[in-house]
Formats: C-alpha cells, sequence, structure tokens
C-alpha cells in the first residue's frame, strides 16, 4: 500500500474515532457490535484461513494482501511498541535500583504487545473489513456483505 494511501486511511480512521468520542464521549454499544462484527469477520475468513483455501485467484490475492497488511498495521507495529516500551520500563528499573536489571522486559512486552494489537486491530478493523470487498459471487464477497448489512443495521445507515 503506498505511503499516502495508508496515512489517509489512517486520517480516516483518526477522524471516525474522534467523532464517536467527540459526539458520545466513547464508543457507543451499536458502534461497538459493528467493529466486533467486522473483526469476527477478518478474523474468521481471513486470519484463520490460508489464502490457498480459497476457490478462486481474486480471493487468494486479496485474502494475501489483507493477511499481509494485517502483520504489519497490527503485529509488528505493536510488537516495535511493546519493545519500546518494555525497554523503557527496564530503563527506568535499573536508574531506580542503579544495577542491571532485565526482568521488567518480558512482562511488560507481553502486556504492551497484547493491548497495543487489540487497539491497533480496533482501530483498523474498517481498512482491513473493506480490503475483502472483492464481489457477491465469491466467498469471501458473500460474508462481507452478510456482515456489512448487520453493521449498516445497527448503525442505522445505507452504506458506511
Amino acid at each position: 500500500m503506498s505511503i499516502l494511501l495508508r496515512s489517509r486511511l489512517d486520517a480516516t480512521s483518526e477522524d471516525y474515532f474522534n467523532e464517536l468520542y467527540r459526539q458520545y464521549g466513547c464508543i457507543p454499544d451499536h458502534h461497538q457490535q459493528a467493529i466486533l462484527l467486522r473483526n469476527a469477520y477478518f478474523t474468521r475468513y481471513i486470519l484463520e484461513k490460508n489464502p490457498g483455501d480459497f476457490k478462486t485467484a481474486i480471493e487468494k490475492d486479496w485474502s494475501y494482501v489483507a493477511r499481509r497488511e494485517y502483520r504489519y498495521d497490527v503485529n509488528v507495529r505493536a510488537a516495535v511498541d511493546a519493545f519500546a516500551v518494555a525497554d523503557c520500563a527496564c530503563i527506568v528499573r535499573m536508574f531506580m535500583v542503579k544495577k542491571f536489571i532485565i526482568w521488567p522486559f518480558v512482562p511488560v512486552f507481553a502486556f504492551t504487545y497484547l493491548y497495543r494489537a487489540r487497539s491497533l486491530f480496533i482501530f483498523h478493523n474498517k481498512k482491513f473489513f473493506d480490503m475483502c470487498n472483492v464481489g457477491e459471487q465469491y466467498e469471501l464477497g458473500y460474508a462481507r456483505n452478510v456482515v456489512l448489512r448487520k453493521c449498516n443495521e445497527l448503525l442505522d445507515r445505507e452504506d458506511f
């Protein structure tokens, strides 16, 4: 994905969540249910399935691309953030006791990675969901449109 498109999609997601927080003060229940539906779809059809499991080349290609985007946008970014936070925790602890200590790295890294991966998955859920829009005639696209209809009913929209 190009740098310009990536920054545009990040800005769109930020605007979406900023508007929710400005309007409601939090993520409302119906938006949270839509986010969970999109995340469940992406987990079931992209993350749990191998791209080779799909029958058509279009589904294989788009599931591979979506999985790769997930890997970089969620897994790698969460690991880098967790490494930075865990490294800072070790530095602070070493400064406090004035000797070399490495034990805070593992628990801080694990907790931060799990938290950050979840928050990044929620942040990018619309982008990942929209990447799977391959058409009604494919298994991937049909399942996406079923989830899209449920999300539209929850959010009382024509389309989002």
